[in-house]
């Protein structure tokens, strides 16, 4: 007997502008079945759904197919055998498997590392902790505090940031929230604006940790938000 992996694919909507062809994805239901070959796999789905699917649809006739079915024999160098085996997660150490995180169209996480969205998520977490870390505490970053100004009205946002400030520069003005401050910007040119750096932070001696680091830093920033009254007069949000 061999194995062979399926999806059941499911037309895109054509009012969805993030569709890409006529087949949706990921697929509404992906799985494996036994069989002696391909079409003896093909009627073993048919009949464990109870209907018929396609295995080929012509454009002249999708408006009357809803679904697709894809069959792939399962061998060593196909990769599917992948999904269906047990893994271990690397946050909570929880059994999983990729096939069900498929399936799970409420789960964004499709990868082989971490059995759910908040796992991934908690990963990032640590990893941006190891990051500050390994580089504010040691001094390969220099925190700062920059101020970016709107040379129009005058008023400005205070900010922090571990990282190369050039970047968060970039990342308030093509990466935008919905603050008063993302607001305003939406309705300016770059050119209307000012960056400038107005500290470099230095972590007092008897900070050792990166969490007492991020307090003195934060400190620092609302310090200069309370100079500059930019709660009030400037972008700044409480």
């Amino acid at each position: 007997m061999k194995e062979f992996y399926y999806q059941i694919k499911g037309k895109c909507d054509p009012n969805d502008p993030y569709s890409f062809g006529k087949w949706a994805f990921p697929p509404i239901f992906s799985g494996k079945v036994s069989a002696i070959d391909r079409k003896s796999a093909k009627l073993i789905i048919d009949e464990e759904y109870g209907k018929v699917f396609p295995l080929r649809v012509l454009s002249k006739d999708i408006d009357s197919n809803e679904y697709l079915l894809a069959i792939t024999e399962i061998t060593e160098n196909s990769g599917h055998a992948r999904l269906f085996t047990p893994r271990k997660c690397m946050i909570c150490e929880s059994e999983f498997r990729i096939i069900d995180k498929y399936n799970d169209h409420n789960c964004f996480n499709k990868g082989s590392e971490y059995c759910s969205d908040e796992c991934k998520k908690e990963a990032s977490m640590l990893s941006t902790v190891k990051w500050n870390e390994d580089n504010v505490m040691n001094g390969k970053h220099i925190p700062v505090i920059y101020k970016i100004t709107n040379k129009k009205t005058g008023l400005s946002y205070i900010g922090k940031t571990t990282q190369a400030f050039t970047f968060r520069w970039y990342q308030h003005f093509f990466q935008l929230g919905d603050t008063k401050f993302h607001r305003e910007i939406k309705e300016t040119e770059i050119s209307d604006w000012t960056f400038e750096v107005i500290e470099v932070v230095k972590i007092p001696e008897d900070i050792n940790n990166y969490s007492e680091a991020d307090k003195y830093i934060f400190e620092r920033e609302r310090s200069w938000i309370n100079h500059h009254d930019s709660v009030k007069n400037g972008y700044n949000s409480i």
